[in-house]
C-alpha cells in the first residue's frame, strides 16, 4: 500500500511539473483547447454553398434566361451579377466579387432548336479545388438536365413512348449514398483524423519540452512520469474522438472498446518516441524546431490530405516509423466507420512495434548519454 502511494504521489508529481512548466502546460493543456475551439471553427458549415459567380449572357433569349434560373437555384452557386461583356466579369473577378464565370454565347437557343451542340463556357478559380468544383458541376448539372429535356421533348414529339423516351435518356440510374459521411462534409472527414497527429505532436514536443537535455527519471520515477502522460493524453484521446465529434454534430459509430485497443498502443509508441527524441536532440529549440518542421510533411503522409495510395513507396514505408501514419486511419475507421479490432490489427500491430523500437532507441540513447557524461 506504501508502495502504490509513493507510486501515485510520484504521478502526481509529474503532472504538476507539467503544470508548472510554462512551455509545455501551454503545449501539452492550452494547446489542445485552443486546437479544439479554433480547429474546427472553419469546417463548421461542413459543405461549401453558393459560390458567387457572374453570367455573361450573350443570347439573350428565353432559353438562356432558363439556363440561368436553373444555375441560381442550385445549392452550389449563387448568380450575384450580369456583365455585358468579359472584361466587365474579370474585373468583377479580379476585386473577388465572384468566384466564378458564365459565359452564354449568342445563338444558344438558336443552337438547341436546331438539334446543334450549344457550348457554354465556364469559368472558376482553380487555386480553390472546392470552389471550381462547385462551378463547374453546377453548370455541368444544369446543361445535363437542361440537354436531356430537350431530348425527351424531341422523342415525346416524334411519338416515342414516355417511359421508352426515359429509359432512352437515362439507360442508368445511379443512387449516391454518403456512407459514414452523410453530409458529404468536410469537418467529418478532416477534423478527427487531424487532431490524432496533433495529440502526437503536442505530446511529443511536451515531452522534449520537460525533458531535452536533462537526465531522465529512473526505477519508480519513470514509471510514473509515463503514467502521467499517459492519462493525460488519454483524457484527450476522449475528448477529441468522443466529445468533439458529439459537439460539432460529426458522426460517429464506433465504440468505446474498440478506440481504445488503438489508443493506448498508440500513446504508448508516441511517448516512447517522444523520449528518444528528447535524447537524440539534447536541447528543447532544437525539438520544438525538428517537430514543427515535421509537422507538414507528417500531415501529407498521413493520408489527410492526399491518398496514401498515391504517396510514393518509398515516403510511405518511411512514413511508418510515426504513430500517426498508420494511427489516423485506423482512428478514423474505428470511429466513423464503426471497424472492428480485427480490421484495424494492422495498425495495432504496428504501433505495438513501434512502441518497442522506440523504447530499445531510448534506453541505448540514455546509456550513451550517461556514458558520454
Amino acid at each position: 500500500m506504501n508502495m502504490l502511494r509513493r507510486f501515485l504521489s510520484d504521478v502526481f508529481a509529474a503532472i504538476r511539473t507539467i503544470l508548472a512548466d510554462d512551455s509545455a502546460r501551454s503545449t501539452m493543456i492550452v494547446g489542445i483547447l485552443i486546437y479544439s475551439v479554433l480547429y474546427p471553427q472553419p469546417y463548421v458549415g461542413e459543405v461549401l454553398r453558393d459560390v458567387p459567380v457572374v453570367v455573361i449572357d450573350q443570347d439573350n433569349s428565353s432559353a438562356s434566361r432558363s439556363f440561368v434560373r436553373n444555375i441560381d437555384v442550385t445549392d452550389l452557386v449563387d448568380v450575384v451579377q450580369s456583365a455585358p461583356d468579359m472584361e466587365s466579369a474579370q474585373d468583377a473577378f479580379f476585386r473577388r466579387d465572384v468566384y466564378g464565370i458564365v459565359v452564354i454565347p449568342a445563338g444558344f437557343e438558336a443552337d438547341i432548336l436546331a438539334s446543334r451542340p450549344a457550348p457554354v463556357a465556364a469559368y472558376s478559380d482553380g487555386s480553390y479545388l472546392l470552389i471550381y468544383s462547385n462551378v463547374m458541376k453546377a453548370v455541368a448539372t444544369v446543361a445535363g438536365t437542361m440537354g436531356a429535356q430537350v431530348n425527351y421533348a424531341r422523342l415525346t414529339a416524334m411519338g416515342v413512348d414516355d417511359g421508352v423516351a426515359r429509359t432512352a435518356l437515362s439507360p442508368i440510374a445511379v443512387t449516391n449514398v454518403s456512407v459514414f459521411n452523410p453530409q458529404g462534409g468536410y469537418a467529418s472527414y478532416v477534423v478527427p483524423a487531424a487532431f490524432v497527429l496533433i495529440l502526437q505532436q503536442t505530446l511529443l514536443m511536451g515531452i522534449g519540452l520537460l525533458h531535452a537535455g536533462r537526465r531522465l527519471p529512473t526505477g519508480r520515477r519513470l514509471a510514473a512520469t509515463i503514467v502521467a502522460y499517459f492519462s493525460l493524453y488519454m483524457i484527450w484521446i476522449v475528448f477529441t474522438q468522443m466529445t468533439l465529434p458529439y459537439f460539432y454534430a460529426i458522426p460517429r459509430t464506433g465504440d468505446l472498446g474498440t478506440l481504445l485497443m488503438i489508443a493506448v498502443p498508440f500513446l504508448c509508441a508516441s511517448i516512447a518516441m517522444g523520449f528518444a527524441i528528447s535524447l537524440a536532440i539534447p536541447w528543447r529549440e532544437g525539438v520544438v524546431f525538428f517537430l514543427v518542421v515535421m509537422g507538414m510533411p507528417l500531415f501529407f503522409l498521413s493520408g489527410i490530405s492526399w491518398p496514401v495510395e498515391m504517396i510514393p513507396e518509398h515516403l510511405r514505408i518511411l512514413s511508418l516509423l510515426v504513430p500517426s501514419s498508420t494511427a489516423i486511419s485506423a482512428f478514423v475507421a474505428v470511429d466513423q466507420m464503426g471497424a472492428s479490432a480485427l480490421d484495424v490489427a494492422a495498425a495495432i500491430k504496428t504501433q505495438l512495434g513501434l512502441t518497442v523500437g522506440y523504447t530499445v532507441l531510448a534506453v541505448v540513447l540514455s546509456r550513451l548519454t550517461r556514458h558520454r557524461h
